[in-house]
């Protein structure tokens, strides 16, 4: 029996990140550079965006968002371009050991 038969999926599960820090506070980053300092670390997924409709409020307020901020960074967007930026940040953040 090898070690990952033991894991099962949010018990147990060992996961180690790598710190990162931004160039500097005024430019707008969501990953920072890598420092190559690694830290063992215990992970909790909570995804409440699902339980939120995309009616004709979130429209609103996006379109209200998009006169004031970049309307890529708001967070009232539509479901498709949701869905493509958070699994865009999931990839960058959770990468594979190399």
């Amino acid at each position: 029996m090898n070690r990952l038969s033991k894991i099962k999926l949010g018990t147990s599960m060992p996961a180690r990140a790598e710190l990162t820090a931004r160039k500097n506070d005024c430019e707008p980053q969501l990953i920072g550079e890598p420092t190559g300092e690694y830290y063992d670390v215990i992970l909790y997924f909570g995804i409440i965006d699902i339980l939120q409709d995309y009616d004709i409020s979130k429209r609103l307020e996006h379109a209200y968002k998009s006169f004031q901020y970049d309307p890529t960074s708001i967070s009232a967007v539509d479901p498709r371009q949701y869905s493509r930026r958070f699994k865009d940040f999931i990839y960058k953040a959770f990468q594979e050991d190399s």
